[in-house]
């Protein structure tokens, strides 16, 4: 009983990675938390890891249309770094930097409007 208990709670442990979302196994994630821009609302943390950029359960975003995410510096955004549209204003979500840009270039995450590249949220990462 003791034998086959071990095994597999062993078993159990080697799997449970696989069964995470990627953002969750790494936890050296710079954070921020994002301020709206344009007459925009914005409020809620988000985590960036080399993956990509996971918002929190908190994150809430009034009165955009067309949002978009990517990264930012320095107060620019870099429209290449554009990792698709916003899921929902609000909650929890996740986006993939995909190979084509090192996110550790970055110190800002960004919400915009790709019609005319206005800003609606902004998170100045630590």
């Amino acid at each position: 009983m003791n034998r086959r208990f071990i095994t597999t709670a062993l078993a159990i442990c080697a799997l449970l990675p696989a069964a995470l979302p990627a953002f969750a196994q790494d936890t050296s994630g710079r954070e921020g938390t994002f301020q709206g821009r344009n007459g925009v609302t914005a409020s809620g943390v988000v985590v960036v890891t080399n993956a990509g950029v996971s918002l929190m359960r908190d994150f809430k975003l009034d009165g955009a249309t067309d949002a978009h995410v990517g990264f930012g510096r320095n107060g620019t955004l870099d429209a290449d770094t554009d990792m698709g549209a916003l899921q929902s204003v609000e909650g929890p979500q996740d986006y993939s930097a995909g190979q084509s840009f090192n996110v550790s270039d970055y110190d800002e995450v960004w919400i915009w409007n790709p019609a005319d590249n206005s800003a609606l949220a902004v998170a100045k990462l630590n």
